[in-house]
C-alpha cells in the first residue's frame, strides 16, 4: 500500500512539473510579409510541441488550425504592400516613406478590438515582431511580463540597441543600400551616416509618435524597449559574412522553417518525370509581389528565354492562365518550395531573392540566379552573388541573351555547385536544430523571470563609453601636450645654447 502511494506521489509531481513548465505566450506580429509570418509562424510551432499555448496576433488570414496555436486576426495592418518593388519605382525611398507611415498603422492596431480583448488576458512572456511595432510596447508595458524581440531579418545594425550589442557601421553596412564588403572608406562614411540618421529618425519621430498612437510618455516606450531579454534573428550564424561579435542575448533561429523535402505530389512528379535527363528549373518570385505585375516587356523576355531551353520550367504565377505559354512551361499558384528544392532533377533555383527562399536554398544545397524585386532582396541576391553560389540579374538590364548566358552559367558552373553544397553542410552542422535552440532560450527566460542576469553592460553605458571616445580623447589630448612640452624643451634648449655661442662670439 506504501508503494502505491509513492508512485501515486511521483505521477502527480510529473503531472505538476509538466503544467509548471506548460507557459501561456503571446506572439504579436500584426505587420510584416507573408514570408515574415511564416518565420514567425515556425517559432509558434516550436512553442506548440513543447506544450506551450501561443496566442498568435497577425495581419494575415490563414485557413490553417494548429494545435495550441490561437491566431488572432487584426484587419487594416499590410503597411508593406505600400512598399513599390522594382517593377515601378526605387525601394530605398519608398521604404522610408513607410517608416513615417508606421506610428499611424501601429497605433489604429493597437486601438483595435482585437488587441483590446487580447490584453485582458494573463500571459507568461510576450514576443515581440520589431517591424514597425513600438507602440506596443505600451501593452507590454501593461502587462508587466518578460518579453522577446523577434526579427524576420539577422540583427542590423539598427537593431543592434535592442540587444545591447556593440554596432559596427565600419564592416556591415545598411542592408538597403547594398553596400559590398567589405566596405571601401567611402562605404563606411555611408554606411556611419546611414546609422546616425536611422538612430535620429527612430529617436526624434518615430518613438514621439508613437508614443502618441499609445497614449504614453515617449520616456517610458524608450525604456521598455530597452528591457526586452532576447533577440530572436532570422540568421544562421555560422553563414554570416562577415562574422559578427554577439551578445549572450542574440538568438540565430534562421532556417527554424526548413525541412527535408517530401516527394512531389503525383500530378507534379509526373510533369517532372516527362523533363528526362535534363532536369527542369524552377521560377518563384514569392509571395510579397505579384508575379503578373511584371512590366509585358520583361514577361515576353521570360517566355523567349524559356522556350529556348531544353529543360521544362515550373513556374509561380498568380494566375491561372497565360497568353503564348511555351509548351515546356508549367504554371501553379502555390507549389511545395521546399519539396522542390530537394528534388534531385532541379537544375535551378530562379528566385526574387527573399531572406526565407535564399535559406531554403542554402539548405537544399542548389544554386541560384537572384532577380531581386523588393526591399532587401538586392542585398541577398548580391551577397550570395559575391559568396560564389548563384549570380545576380537585375531586371532593368533583362535581356535574351543576357539571362539566357546567366542560367546556362549558373546550371553548368561546378564551382557554383559546389559552393552551394558546403553552404548546406555548414547550415545542418549546428549543435541544436534552430526550433530546440530558439525554445530552449525561450523557456530559460521564462525560468528565471526574465534573465536579467544575460543583459549587456551596453544598456547602461553611453555610446561614447563603449567605444571608449572619451579615453581616446584624453589619450590624444595628453600625447599632443606631451609632444609639445618635448618640442617646447627642445626648442628652449636649443634657443638657450644659439643664445649662448652667439653671445661668445660677440
Amino acid at each position: 500500500m506504501r508503494w502505491w502511494c509513492w508512485m501515486l506521489a511521483v505521477m502527480l509531481v510529473l503531472v505538476s512539473v509538466k503544467e509548471m513548465d506548460s507557459a501561456n505566450i503571446l506572439f504579436l506580429a500584426p505587420f510584416g510579409t507573408i514570408s515574415h509570418k511564416n518565420f514567425f509562424m515556425s517559432i509558434a510551432e516550436a512553442l506548440a510541441e513543447r506544450n506551450h499555448t501561443v496566442t498568435f496576433v497577425t495581419g494575415h488570414k490563414t485557413s490553417n488550425s494548429r494545435t495550441r496555436i490561437r491566431e488572432v486576426f487584426v484587419p487594416n495592418t499590410d503597411i508593406f504592400f505600400k512598399i513599390p518593388n522594382n517593377f515601378t519605382t526605387k525601394q530605398f525611398s519608398s521604404f522610408m516613406q513607410v517608416i513615417f507611415m508606421s506610428p499611424e498603422y501601429c497605433g489604429k492596431a493597437l486601438r483595435s478590438q482585437e488587441i483590446q480583448e487580447v490584453q485582458e488576458e494573463k500571459f507568461d512572456l510576450v514576443m515581440l515582431s520589431v517591424a514597425m511595432s513600438e507602440c506596443f510596447y505600451s501593452l507590454i508595458n501593461k502587462l508587466q511580463v518578460p518579453y522577446v524581440h523577434v526579427s524576420p531579418n539577422m540583427l542590423h545594425e539598427s537593431m543592434s540597441d535592442l540587444a545591447g550589442n556593440p554596432k559596427f557601421p565600419s564592416i556591415e553596412g545598411n542592408y538597403l543600400l547594398d553596400l559590398g564588403y567589405p566596405l571601401t572608406f567611402i562605404g563606411r562614411i555611408i554606411s556611419t551616416l546611414s546609422q546616425l540618421m536611422y538612430n535620429v529618425i527612430n529617436m526624434h519621430y518615430v518613438i514621439p509618435k508613437m508614443a502618441v498612437e499609445s497614449k504614453v510618455d515617449a520616456a517610458t516606450l524608450r525604456e521598455v524597449r530597452l528591457n526586452g531579454s532576447l533577440i530572436i534573428v532570422n540568421s544562421v550564424e555560422m553563414l554570416e559574412v562577415p562574422a559578427r561579435p554577439y551578445v549572450p542575448t542574440v538568438i540565430h533561429a534562421g532556417g527554424i522553417h526548413c525541412k527535408p523535402a517530401k516527394p512531389l505530389p503525383k500530378d507534379l512528379e509526373a510533369w517532372v518525370a516527362e523533363a528526362g535527363d535534363e532536369g527542369f528549373i524552377f521560377f518563384s518570385l514569392g509571395s510579397a509581389v505579384k508575379a503578373s505585375a511584371m512590366p509585358e516587356k520583361y514577361r515576353l523576355v521570360l517566355l523567349k528565354v524559356f522556350a529556348s531551353l531544353k529543360q521544362r520550367i515550373l513556374w509561380k504565377w498568380d494566375q491561372d492562365t497565360m497568353d503564348d505559354l511555351p509548351p515546356n512551361v508549367r504554371l501553379a499558384k502555390w507549389l511545395p518550395q521546399q519539396d522542390i528544392l530537394g528534388d534531385p532533377r532541379l537544375r535551378l533555383f530562379i528566385t526574387h531573392g527573399g531572406l526565407l527562399s535564399i535559406q531554403e536554398a542554402t539548405y537544399h544545397g542548389i544554386p541560384i540566379l537572384g532577380m531581386p524585386v523588393f526591399v532587401d532582396q538586392h542585398h541577398n541576391v548580391r551577397q550570395v552573388q559575391d559568396e560564389g553560389w548563384g549570380r545576380h540579374q537585375a531586371w532593368e538590364d533583362l535581356t535574351y541573351d543576357l539571362f539566357l548566358q546567366n542560367i546556362h552559367q549558373v546550371i553548368n558552373d561546378i564551382k557554383l555547385m559546389q559552393e552551394a553544397v558546403r553552404r548546406s553542410v555548414v547550415m545542418r552542422d549546428q549543435p541544436m536544430a534552430p526550433g530546440e535552440w530558439t525554445v530552449y532560450w525561450v523557456e530559460y527566460v521564462i525560468r528565471h523571470r526574465g534573465a536579467p542576469h544575460l543583459r549587456s553592460p551596453f544598456f547602461t553605458m553611453h555610446w561614447y563609453e563603449v567605444y571608449n571616445v572619451d579615453v581616446w580623447l584624453l589619450l590624444t589630448v595628453v600625447m599632443a601636450l606631451i609632444t609639445w612640452f618635448f618640442w617646447w624643451v627642445i626648442l628652449t634648449v636649443f634657443s638657450r645654447v644659439c643664445s649662448t655661442i652667439k653671445h661668445k662670439q660677440e
